[in-house]
C-alpha cells in the first residue's frame, strides 16, 4: 500500500498530537490535522485502516548523545554501553531503553529513553487501536540535505538535528543560552574553515554564527513525514520490537494445532480403550472355546492352535469312518436335551471303531437323568454308569450306541 499514516505525539497526554496521511505514489497529502490530546488518538484508528503507521516522539523526552567507542571491539563494548553512559544520565540505567544509532568516526550515536516513557507511548497507541511500524525521535526526521545541521520551528521550540544520528529539542525561551553551547561543541567537530551550514525549514531560523540554507517551506508534518522513513534510529527495537504478522499467524496456527492435537490424543485414547475392551472380550471367548474344546475332545491338555487342532480331530474322525455317525448321533440327541434343559453334558467322547458315544452329564436331580435316559433309549442303546450326587447336582456317565 502506498499510503502511510504519520503521527507526532505530544510531550504529555494533554499536549496536542499532529497527524498526516501521505501518498508515496502520488507524492501528495491525502489528509492531515491535529488532535487535542492523546486520548483522541482513537479517532485515527478508522483512518489508519491497513495503512502502515509511523510515529514521531518528542526528542525532549529522551537523551540523544554520542559516546567515544572505537570500532575495534565494539561488539563486546556494546554490552557495557548503559554503564558507560551512567554518569551522563540522571536516571538509573537499569530503567532505560538504549538504541544504538549510526557511527560517525570514533563516535557512536545512542538514544536513551526511560522504559516508563516507552510504555506510556505504547499504551496510548494500543488503546487507540493503532499498530505501529516504527517510533522515531522527531528531530532525526529532519532531512540534513548535505548540511551539518537541520532546524525547524515547531510551536514554542526548535527541532535541531545536529548530525546523522543525534539531535535536540530546544525551547525558544532557552535558545539564547542553549544554542551557543551547541554551536561551540559543533565547531570543535567541524572540519571546514567556513561557518556551519544549517538546513532551515522555517522562516524564523536565524541562528548566530551559522549559515542558514533556506529550504522550501511546507507543513512541518509534511517535512517530518518525508524524513522519517530514512531516520537512522527506530525505538521499536530490543524488547519493544513488534512481532511480525507471520509470527502472529504462527501463534494462531499453534493454538489451533494444540486443539487438534488434543482432539487426536483423545480420539486415540478412546480408540485404544475400545481395542483394549475388544481384546479382553476376545480373550474371554477364546478361554470359553478352549474349555468347550477340551470337554469335546478329552485327552487334550495343551492347545496351541485350536482351529488347527479341531480340524485335525475332525479329519481323524472322518479317516476312521465315524465322523458322520458322530454328528448324526449328536443331532439325534437334540430332542432329549431340549426336553430336559436342566441336564448338561460335561464331556463328550466318540469311539469311532465302536460307534460309541460316551458322555458325562450333570443334572439337578436323579429324576432328570432318568427322564433323559428314557428319551434316548427310543433311538439308542444305552448303558448307564453309576450316578454320583452332591448337595447341588447329580452326575452320571452314559454310553450310547445306534440301534
Amino acid at each position: 500500500m502506498s499510503e502511510r499514516l504519520f503521527i507526532r505525539l505530544g510531550k504529555t497526554s494533554e499536549h496536542p498530537c499532529s497527524w498526516l496521511v501521505w501518498s508515496e505514489q502520488e507524492q501528495e497529502i491525502i489528509a492531515s490535522g491535529e488532535l487535542s490530546d492523546a486520548a483522541s488518538l482513537s479517532t485515527l484508528a478508522e483512518r489508519a485502516g491497513n495503512r502502515p503507521v509511523d510515529v514521531l516522539v518528542p526528542a525532549a523526552n529522551m537523551t540523544l548523545t554520542q559516546i567515544m567507542l572505537p570500532e575495534k571491539g565494539q561488539r563486546q563494548a556494546l554490552k557495557a554501553l548503559p554503564y558507560m553512559l551512567e554518569e551522563s544520565l540522571a536516571t538509573n540505567v537499569d530503567n532505560m531503553h538504549f538504541v544504538v544509532g549510526p557511527r560517525e568516526g570514533e563516535q557512536l550515536n545512542v538514544a536513551a529513553v526511560a522504559h516508563e516513557q516507552m510504555q506510556t507511548w505504547l499504551e496510548w497507541l494500543h488503546h487507540a487501536g493503532l499498530k505501529v511500524k516504527r517510533i522515531v525521535p522527531d528531530c532525526l526526521a529532519l532531512p540534513l540535505e548535505q548540511c551539518g545541521w537541520a532546524a525547524m520551528s515547531v510551536g514554542s521550540e526548535y527541532l535541531i538535528r545536529t548530525s546523522e544520528g543525534s539531535g535536540v529539542s530546544v525551547p525558544k525561551a532557552w535558545s539564547d543560552f542553549a544554542l551557543p553551547q551547541l554551536l561551540s561543541q559543533a565547531m570543535l567537530n567541524h572540519n571546514d574553515s567556513g561557518p556551519l551550514l544549517v538546513a532551515g525549514y522555517s522562516d524564523d531560523i536565524k541562528f548566530t554564527g551559522v549559515q542558514v540554507e533556506a529550504k522550501p517551506l511546507d507543513l512541518p508534518m509534511m517535512i517530518l513525514a518525508k524524513g522519517i522513513l530514512n531516520a537512522p534510529i527506530n525505538l521499536l527495537s530490543g524488547i519493544y520490537k513488534p512481532k511480525s504478522e507471520y509470527s502472529k499467524q504462527l501463534l494462531t496456527w499453534k493454538n489451533t494445532a494444540i486443539v487438534v492435537l488434543i482432539a487426536i490424543v483423545l480420539a486415540l485414547a478412546n480408540k485404544g480403550l475400545a481395542i483394549h475392551q475388544l481384546n479382553n472380550h476376545t480373550a474371554e471367548i477364546q478361554a470359553q472355546s478352549e474349555v468347550l474344546f477340551k470337554q469335546s475332545v478329552p485327552g487334550v491338555n495343551r492347545i496351541v492352535n485350536m482351529r488347527s487342532q479341531m480340524g485335525s480331530e475332525l479329519r481323524s474322525m472322518q479317516g476312521q469312518g465315524g465322523g458322520a455317525v458322530f454328528f448324526e448321533m449328536l443331532d439325534g440327541l437334540k430332542p432329549a436335551f431340549s426336553k430336559v434343559p436342566e441336564l448338561k453334558p460335561n464331556t463328550l467322547r466318540y469311539e469311532a471303531n465302536r460307534n460309541e458315544l460316551r458322555m458325562q452329564v450333570t443334572a439337578k436331580t436323579y429324576d432328570q437323568i432318568e427322564k433323559f435316559k428314557e428319551l434316548v433309549t427310543k433311538d439308542y442303546l444305552l448303558e448307564g454308569g453309576a450316578m454320583n450326587s452332591s448337595e447341588e447336582s447329580v452326575t452320571s456317565t452314559l454310553t450310547l450306541r445306534i440301534k
